[in-house]
């Protein structure tokens, strides 16, 4: 089954951050994402929120001295 792509928006909302937050991480390789419609509109897979969102809460869990 294949990935549904996201908007920054749609990241963003789930993410519970700023779209332009989304687009700084897309810029800067935290967050993987495909470029569409001639390299200026960004789209974001499913899966790589989903993995975004473990990998952070196992830092965050890390930094607040949890396991």
């Amino acid at each position: 089954m294949k990935d549904k792509l996201l908007t920054p928006e749609d990241a963003a909302r789930l993410l519970q951050v700023s779209p332009d937050t989304v687009r700084g991480w897309l810029r800067k390789g935290v967050i993987k994402g495909t470029k569409v419609g001639g390299g200026r509109l960004w789209r974001i897979s499913e899966s790589t929120i989903d993995e975004f969102v473990k990998a952070s809460q196992g830092y965050f869990n890390h930094q607040s001295g949890q396991k």
